[in-house]
């Protein structure tokens, strides 16, 4: 899930359809800095203006996973230079909860005035919300940007020794293994893993959902659980520590991270790229001005660029790729369209 579109064009080969708190913020950017600039350097009132510049006062930028998880990790790398490029402050809000739902709401529902946008990542929130229609249309979000594409991998505890996707089949098979995690029931991991099930014969017996990919993970290096899917950018500090292994990309394009990982289809699995990789996306509240987008989409754009994001792209693997406002609500657009040609939503709800 590495660095190429969403394919509309999934080979299908028979998919096999499915049947039978708080939050925590951390603020980031220059402290007591605040206001912009226009393009020309001068302020609006240089021009007579008596609004005020964009933005004109700190800016909360929602997480709806815990932390530790994939999204959050490439927030606390970019939004710092996002900050830094604006010229203000920007509070990191993690809102986990509903498979990622709540804090897509609380961002739903803020004003669209600038000063509260968020990332989520389709087509994970999209299936949350085709599973449980919120009280929100997701497709109505106004789009920022898209900055980095994500494969979905599967990670297991290092002492069960597990040699391949095969291998971890064949021990749920055998009844070695029997709980599988992921993200919040309901969720994109659910799905996969009860898509899994029917179409790779990957016999689990009880799904245990998280709050995000970092929890997920944490529970599996502790053997709360044996095997669980994740991110790759949340799994890598478990694998580079020894305590858990990387099993199998679930994107065909492989992962960057785990450049040498083996993908489903490489072990001889049907692709299912429709779900197995996350196009990570910002988006502001409906309503939210043109103006105001471009400058944020500009921000980000260029904390893409800067060095620390492109240094700390390379030294982990994790893709760093800008997209304009339109292909982030495209993203959405296409999740809503591919995943219910592939799935029974239907079958899925009646297991949450």
């Amino acid at each position: 899930m590495a660095d190429k579109p969403i394919r509309e064009d999934v080979h299908r080969r028979d998919f096999m359809k499915i049947a039978g708190g708080a939050s925590a913020v951390a603020m980031t950017g220059l402290a007591g800095c605040t206001g912009g600039s226009d393009t020309d350097g001068g302020s609006d009132a240089d021009d007579g203006s008596d609004a005020p510049s964009y933005p004109d006062g700190d800016i909360r930028y929602i997480v709806p996973f815990s932390e530790g998880g994939g999204t959050d990790t490439y927030a606390r790398q970019v939004i710092p230079q996002m900050a830094d490029a604006l010229g203000t402050n920007i509070a990191i809000e993690n809102i986990p909860g509903a498979a990622s739902l709540r804090g897509t709401g609380e961002l739903f529902f803020s004003e669209p005035d600038g000063y509260t946008f968020g990332g989520f990542n389709p087509p994970s929130t999209p299936v949350s919300a085709m599973v449980n229609p919120p009280n929100f249309e997701m497709t109505e979000l106004a789009g920022v940007g898209t900055y980095a594409r994500t494969p979905f991998v599967i990670v297991a505890n290092a002492d069960y020794e597990v040699e391949s996707f095969s291998d971890l089949v064949d021990r749920y098979a055998d009844g070695e293994l029997e709980i599988f995690a992921g993200k919040e029931r309901g969720g994109v991991d659910h799905v996969m893993a009860l898509l899994m099930q029917g179409l790779y014969d990957f016999p689990w017996d009880r799904y245990v959902g998280y709050d995000g990919s970092g929890p997920a993970v944490q529970a599996t290096i502790a053997d709360e659980v044996p095997a669980t899917i994740s991110t790759d950018t949340a799994a890598l500090s478990a694998v580079e520590s020894g305590r858990a292994d990387a099993i199998v990309c679930m994107s065909s394009n492989g992962t960057s991270v785990f450049p040498d990982l083996p993908s489903v289809t490489d072990e001889g699995f049907d692709n299912i790229d429709f779900i197995g990789e996350l196009r990570r996306g910002m988006f502001a509240p409906s309503g939210t001005p043109s103006d105001v987008i471009q400058t944020l989409t500009g921000a980000l754009e260029t904390a893409l660029a800067s060095d620390p994001v492109q240094e700390w792209s390379e030294s982990t693997g994790n893709v760093i790729e800008y997209g304009g406002p339109g292909v982030a609500e495209d993203a959405v657009a296409n999740a809503f369209e591919l995943i219910p040609q592939n799935v029974d939503l239907e079958a899925v709800r009646q297991e949450v």
